[in-house]
């Protein structure tokens, strides 16, 4: 009988996974479409999801996402999207005897009822064990093998949560996950916009704006053009969007990530605080990209701060590398 070990990492942007025995990883974006004559039908998961809903212009089409700061939402969706990344790792190599075990990255902070709700999914997909791993565990493996480090403050900055947590030996000294991340950026530079300009622009806008002209340097002077809604008139309105005009947006809300980290550090064993000082922050998921991020918390906390090179990866090749025995 053939036993597969599988990873995965239920992200509300993506979700990764990966066959321990190759080093093999894929992922896809974590959206299913729906559709047919009553609209509730899933016609479509990931990437295809996506060109779908472009294709129709959102016309017979609703894109949803199942996963929610790394719980499932919606059991179906979660078990299509599941199924893909099943299908492209082991099927082609499943006979009727083979069996699969899951280990599953989750949020430090997450209840035992939205565990079961995962391990019941995986289960019913055909998984014989589901076990699960903290976030920053599984960061720490991949973070301190980058930076040559043996503890430290872990952060991962992910789309709609962010968990921290003082690493050291392979355990959390202290930790939580902070509902304070990615898409809670997008949507206070959404809101900055429109309270300035009475304009109002899509999240999507919003994105965009966060990746290409948001910035954590005081003397940005990049800038961005776009076109929203005019909250008066009801038309179009172009505006000329300046980095400079967001910093404040931005230092304002990466602050509250210098709080807790401040906080954590504070209230670890007095015989920790030196070595965890030393090897300080190391940064990863997609929020550790923002630009000047990095430096900006290093001038806070006094600390060193680094990110990692491929921040997004960092927890899938974490569980890759992880020895759970």
């Amino acid at each position: 009988m053939a036993n597969y070990e599988l990873i995965f990492d239920m992200g509300s942007a993506y979700i990764s996974a990966g066959l321990k025995k190759d080093g093999f990883s894929d992922k896809i974006p974590s959206v299913v479409a729906f559709g047919g004559q009553d609209n509730n039908q899933i016609v479509a998961v990931g990437v295809e999801a996506v060109r779908m809903a472009s294709a129709f212009n959102g016309g017979g089409v609703r894109l949803s996402r199942p996963i929610l700061e790394g719980a499932i939402i919606d059991v179906e969706g979660a078990k299509a999207l599941i199924s893909v990344l099943l299908e492209r790792l082991v099927n082609y190599k499943m006979s009727a005897f083979s069996r699969y075990n899951v280990t599953c990255v989750v949020p430090c902070g997450m209840i035992s009822s939205d565990k079961k709700t995962i391990e019941s999914v995986f289960l019913a997909l055909g998984a014989k064990q589901v076990v699960f791993l903290e976030t920053p565990i599984a960061d720490s493996v991949q973070l301190f093998k980058e930076f040559r480090a043996r503890q430290g403050v872990v952060v991962n900055l992910g789309y709609d949560c962010a968990d921290i947590a003082v690493v050291y030996a392979n355990s959390i000294v202290n930790g939580c996950t902070l509902y304070h991340s990615g898409k809670h950026l997008t949507e206070a530079i959404v809101e900055r916009i429109k309270s300035k300009y009475m304009i109002q622009l899509s999240f999507a806008q919003g994105e965009e704006l966060k990746i290409n002209c948001v910035s954590l340097y005081p003397n940005d002077s990049t800038t961005m053009a776009l076109s929203g809604q005019n909250l008066q008139s009801g038309g179009e309105e172009n505006v000329t969007i300046s980095s400079k005009e967001l910093y404040d947006t931005v230092v304002e809300f990466s602050r509250k990530y210098v709080r807790i980290i401040q906080s954590l550090v504070a209230n670890i064993p007095n015989e920790l605080a030196a070595s965890i000082k030393n090897d300080g922050v190391m940064l990863c998921g997609g929020g550790a990209k923002l630009a000047g991020l990095d430096m900006f918390l290093q001038s806070e906390l006094g600390l060193p701060v680094r990110v990692a090179s491929f921040p997004e990866d960092v927890t899938i090749s974490g569980l890759l590398d992880y020895d759970n025995k």
